[in-house]
């Protein structure tokens, strides 16, 4: 936001540009930050903002430079942060310069690896926010570009132990390297998964033969060149085991404990690399152990690393499933374009060497490289990519199209008008990706249960050896429930819960035409219980026409004069009055002392004469009398109509009936919308007679009528007062506050207006009927949430006491095999679970909107 006064600082007022004595003496605990600032223009300025944030607790100096543009603040990092500095520099009217970076991250295996990630970047001077996303390994960071690059957010997480690499938007080489590294990943873990099954199964099959086939177990013991030959024969393919296939946990384990933040590979390190240790100190050196205690437990630590190296491998698979829409989103992209030069010529290029206002031909069945107007040619051109809609729409010269979507038969000439990140592509995979990162309030729960999880697991881990070596005076009996333990233990689909799920739910509905901004809007989205609807253009088809004149001049003077005050208008109902003037072949002629009224009217003279043109309410206001033409236009808003008024020198000369009609599946939405138990109130400037009459033929009960712009938001405001959870549903356009105040606010988007700032969900088709679908989508992710959520605590409740022995004088007991498997299986199941999402279907699919009520205004009357 710009200064309130830029210009306005007066010269006799001018301060210091810095102030080189500072308010406080900073300590040497102190931390100094700088911030770019915009909008600063002189000496005042800088003082402005030095003044906003020496007022913040915490702060020990500040400086501002009005050359460099640049405020440099020491704080005590205990009582201030960034993002403090950059709300008082906003409160103060200026801009301050904050960046976003996503990165690719390797090497995370559990939400303590998210959460060790996330502190890394969070430590850094000069980074406000960092969440890790488990599911698709990418970290989301905002920060100050004036003390941060990209490249030192990558250094830190590399420092913690994982590797990064910066990715920038809209960069599809990058994209698909990221790819390529996934598939690579997913590749070693198969070649890892074989090798640890190939050297783990012998070593399971020798240590199960007593038990299962004695008479072979004594062969092959009589067979044995050299006593204990067998556990030797164990000892090395555990060995090539936990040091071949299982390095991954060890190196990332033992550098999350250098870090002091333990997490799942520290785990499986600790309880696999303890069995091996105790079983090799067995075999070589008995002498050191009771004869009860001479045990081995070479397959504890083999067969667990191969059976976590499965669970991890198709953990992988089913993540990437789950990413697998985003990356077709990403792959909807062309790479190459054949651009027409100003002769005619065709040459082809890569998509980064056009610019705006080349002109590009498209061949039937290929895809459109870029956003832009069509020029020449006639086609049909599918849109399903951006709508959700199968069915190809057709485009002709003049009409806007959209880069991805695919030329289904004629030849197209397209001016390129938005190029890389400005293009409507990028902007619905920026929404997507930042859906997908984001966190949700009811994943808080589970990150603090995770920052104390695993050293809880190794607390109960060493007690459970400890309290086993006292009861029995077995080593072997207590390493085996501690191992267990440690094994059975993983934060793998606490982490995934939340992620997996946000993944899918906000992936499938881009394909079905809606775009959740931020992850926060799909579990605000499910609790909502109040819908705010939006008339013109909402549940209208934003396409009125002039249906009724009623007038003391004249019908063509009074729509001539109409049409003039309409002229620069650029609301629906200005454009059907100049639609109708344009029908009839009127002139229409330029109004002096033009002016807008919002909310009213519009004032303005024309041959010496004053005009007014509005509602009833300009009428009331400027004090004009209505006389014979209320009788009219009360009948032409009680058939929903809505009625404007012609004044002219103070006397009303014409009532105009404009009539917008509802759309086909508005009445079925707002039914769907109570079947969900929904109320549903229609919010309108029009007058309360209009505003009822589309309110009935939708089963509507609540209406706010003739409300002005900036009382729409005052009217979610006051609900939300009352304890309403309450989304606003509009158009996107006079709409923004309203859909900035409410809980969640959801603008029709136009096709290729996507990226709404206000709102938190765009319906991109621009159809209401994927608001139910909106809906449905959120309330399934968060229960699929939920439903993870409660797996996952559930898993870890039930079998880290299992494992740890409490059901053992029962005869139960968790073997560190069963508990390898089981831990496996928690993630796999948490993936799976979430990917049911993908077959959500959308509302009107399996619902078709019924024809309107009787009631419904289909049709009205011609002009007369």
């Amino acid at each position: 936001m710009a200064p309130d006064t830029p210009t306005a600082c007066p010269i006799d007022s001018q301060e210091p540009q810095t102030n080189p004595v500072p308010a406080n003496t900073p300590s040497t605990t102190g931390q100094t930050l700088r911030l770019d600032v915009d909008g600063m223009t002189c000496a005042s300025c800088s003082a402005r903002v030095e003044r906003a944030l020496r007022k913040l607790p915490g702060v020990q100096a500040a400086s501002v430079n009005l050359a460099t543009n640049q405020a440099e603040v020491t704080i005590d990092p205990q009582t201030a942060t960034a993002q403090q500095l950059v709300d008082a520099v906003s409160a103060a009217g200026y801009t301050p310069l904050v960046a976003e970076a996503t990165l690719d991250v390797e090497g995370m295996t559990c939400a303590s690896c998210s959460g060790r990630v996330e502190r890394a970047l969070r430590k850094l001077p000069g980074v406000l926010a960092a969440t890790v996303n488990l599911a698709v390994n990418r970290a989301q960071v905002r920060y100050l570009p004036a003390m941060l690059a990209p490249a030192a957010l990558a250094q830190a997480v590399v420092a913690a132990g994982y590797g990064a690499r910066p990715v920038e938007e809209g960069d599809t080489a990058a994209e698909d390297a990221s790819a390529r590294a996934h598939e690579r990943s997913v590749a070693a873990l198969r070649r890892d998964v074989v090798a640890a099954a190939v050297l783990a199964l012998p070593v399971l099959l020798l240590s199960m033969l007593p038990m299962a086939w004695p008479a072979l177990d004594a062969a092959l013991l009589r067979a044995a060149p050299l006593p204990r030959f067998w556990e030797w024969v164990q000892f090395a393919l555990t060995t090539a085991v936990l040091f071949g296939p299982g390095r991954r946990f060890f190196r990332t384990g033992l550098i999350a404990y250098r870090h002091l933040s333990p997490d799942m590979n520290s785990l499986v390190a600790t309880g696999t690399g303890a069995a091996w240790a105790y079983s090799t100190l067995v075999l070589f050196a008995p002498h050191l152990f009771a004869a009860e205690s001479r045990h081995v437990y070479f397959d504890s630590a083999a067969v667990v690393v191969a059976v976590i190296l499965l669970g991890k491998y198709l953990e992988e698979l089913a993540k990437g499933r789950a990413s697998a829409a985003m990356h077709k989103l990403l792959g909807l992209q062309a790479k190459q374009a054949t651009l027409l030069d100003a002769g005619g010529s065709e040459r082809e290029v890569g998509i980064a060497a056009l610019h705006l206002g080349d002109r590009v031909l498209v061949r039937p069945g290929e895809r459109l490289p870029v956003d832009g107007l069509i020029v020449e040619g006639d086609s049909h051109v599918d849109e399903s990519m951006l709508t959700g809609e199968p069915v190809p729409v057709h485009r002709k010269p003049g009409d806007r199209v959209v880069g991805g979507t695919v030329n289904a038969e004629g030849r197209l000439v397209i001016e390129a008008t938005a190029l890389g990140a400005d293009s409507v592509l990028a902007q619905i995979v920026r929404l997507v990706e930042s859906a997908q990162t984001g966190k949700l309030p009811v994943q808080r729960v589970a990150d603090r249960v995770v920052a104390v999880f695993t050293p809880a697991v190794l607390l109960i881990a060493a007690a459970s050896f400890a309290v086993w070596l006292g009861l029995t005076g077995d080593v072997s009996v207590a390493l085996v429930a501690a191992v267990a333990v440690l094994v059975v233990a993983c934060p793998c689909a606490m982490g995934l819960a939340t992620p997996a799920a946000i993944l899918v739910g906000s992936s499938r509905a881009a394909e079905m035409g809606m775009l959740f901004r931020k992850g926060e809007a799909l579990e605000a989205l499910s609790r909502i219980d109040t819908v705010l609807l939006d008339k013109t253009g909402t549940v209208t088809l934003g396409r009125p026409a002039l249906t009724a004149l009623h007038s003391a001049l004249g019908d063509d003077e009074a729509l001539r004069l109409a049409a003039a005050l309409e002229a620069d208008s650029e609301h629906p109902l200005a454009r059907a009055v100049r639609e109708a003037a344009t029908a009839r072949g009127l002139v229409i002629p330029t109004v002096q002392g033009f002016a807008a009224i919002p909310g009213y009217g519009v004032r303005g003279i024309l041959d010496g004469h004053s005009l007014l043109l509005g509602a009833r309410r300009l009428m009331q206001r400027e004090g004009v009398a209505l006389g014979e033409f209320v009788a009219q236009a009360d009948a032409l808003e009680a058939r929903g109509q809505t009625a404007v008024y012609l004044a002219q020198d103070g006397a009303c000369v014409a009532v105009l009936g404009i009539a917008d009609p509802i759309k086909p599946e508005a009445a079925a939405v707002v039914q769907a919308l109570h079947r969900r138990g929904l109320s549903v109130t229609l919010v309108t400037g029009d007058a309360q007679r209009t505003a009822q009459a589309v309110a009935d033929a939708l089963g509507i009960q609540q209406v706010h009528a003739e409300v002005l712009p900036q009382d729409k938001a005052r009217i979610v405001a006051d609900l939300q007062a009352q304890g309403r959870r309450v989304a606003f549903v509009g158009e996107g356009l006079n709409d923004g506050p309203a859909l900035a105040q409410a809980d969640v606010g959801l603008a029709l988007a136009s096709g290729t207006d996507v990226a709404i700032e206000a709102a938190d969900v765009s319906l991109a088709r621009g159809d209401l009927a994927t608001l139910p679908t909106a809906i449905d989508t959120a309330r399934h992710t968060l229960r699929t949430i939920h439903g993870n959520l409660f797996w996952a605590f559930a898993y870890n409740i039930v079998l880290i006491p299992l494992a740890a022995g409490v059901a053992a004088p029962w005869g139960v007991h968790l073997h560190p095999m069963l508990a390898g498997v089981a831990m496996g299986l928690s993630s796999v199941f948490v993936l799976g679970n979430s990917l049911r999402l993908k077959r959500l279907s959308p509302w009107s699919a399996t619902h078709p909107s019924p024809t309107p009520p009787s009631t419904a205004i289909t049709s009205l009357p011609p002009t007369t």
